[in-house]
């Protein structure tokens, strides 16, 4: 396997797991800030899920000159199927970095990051460290210096209550333990949330979680992102609500896509959670089919002590 030089040895060996779809316009300058980073992986896995364009040139270019290792799936996995292989492929024994195909890092992500989580991490205990991110348009030109804010998500402390309502960690900030690596496999290839959430949750019930204090990514908001920023920008509060109870009258969705994720969610880990854990879940779960003005005050409700 070809390794990268590991310039720190105060700290577990770095793998970093990309997933790559059609990726080649940003794809080298995402790269170039892995291979620049203060602490550098000592391995990069590719995993490409099939793309037409320039991808696996680059990629090749990279391996060619003995940087990362990459996979090109024999058919397509979808973004998070194509995760979950990536994952599978790195060295069990290391903390690993989720990246996305086109953002930027910051220099010191990985050392700051690593440092976060020795500080937390316990051998049998899943656990990652997450950051904000500062966002950019597709020319680097700065949008909002915090990813949280755009969204709304930096008003209120993260922890179970806040998470089941919507997911505040990026992927792409991620650093985890192998004892989170194991648990990966579990993310379900279906739904409407993605591995983001799910690591999350298990982060904040029966794992560990910390924060990064700096942003250390710079994430491209453009037509092609897995999460497309667009979907997700906060409005003002009157017309977020206008917009909410407009809504509510043609389809009463709100929260059922994190409904059902909690439930899965539930089923699939409720026997390693807490008494009290359990009960906050019931109590979430409980909120399917309700009308949309007792889903709201249960949101109220669940923030409660939680406003910054």
């Amino acid at each position: 396997m070809i390794q990268t030089e590991h310039k720190n040895s105060d700290y577990p060996p770095i793998s970093v797991a990309m997933a790559t779809y059609n990726g080649g316009k940003y794809l080298a300058e995402q790269l170039d800030s892995i291979l620049s980073q203060t602490l550098r992986p000592v391995e990069i896995i590719v995993c490409d899920d099939q793309s037409t364009d320039n991808t696996a040139e680059i990629l090749e270019d990279y391996h060619s000159k003995g940087l990362l290792n990459y996979y090109i799936n024999d058919q397509r996995l979808g973004f998070i199927g194509n995760f979950k292989k990536a994952v599978s492929l790195c060295n069990p024994g290391n903390y690993i970095a989720l990246s996305d195909q086109d953002d930027i890092w910051l220099p010191s992500k990985l050392s700051l990051a690593a440092k976060c989580l020795e500080n937390i991490d316990e051998t049998d205990t899943p656990a990652i460290v997450y950051s904000d991110l500062i966002l950019v348009d597709q020319d680097k030109n700065l949008i909002n210096p915090s990813f949280r804010s755009e969204l709304g998500q930096g008003g209120y402390i993260y922890c179970l209550e806040t998470l089941l309502f919507g997911c505040f960690v990026n992927g792409c900030t991620m650093l985890m333990n192998p004892a989170m690596r194991s648990y990966f496999s579990t993310i379900p290839d279906h739904g409407a949330l993605n591995h983001d959430t799910w690591i999350s949750m298990i982060a904040y019930t029966f794992g560990k979680a910390d924060i990064v204090p700096e942003p250390q990514v710079y994430y491209r908001s453009h037509g092609n992102n897995a999460t497309e920023v667009g979907d997700f920008k906060r409005k003002g509060r009157l017309k977020r609500l206008l917009s909410e109870i407009i809504h509510s009258f043609k389809k009463n969705d709100l929260f059922e896509d994190q409904i059902s994720f909690a439930s899965e969610f539930y089923n699939t880990f409720q026997d390693k959670l807490s008494p009290e854990q359990k009960k906050l879940f019931v109590r979430f779960l409980n909120l399917k089919g309700k009308p949309w003005l007792q889903k709201k005050i249960a949101l109220r409700m669940f923030f409660r002590g939680k406003w910054k």
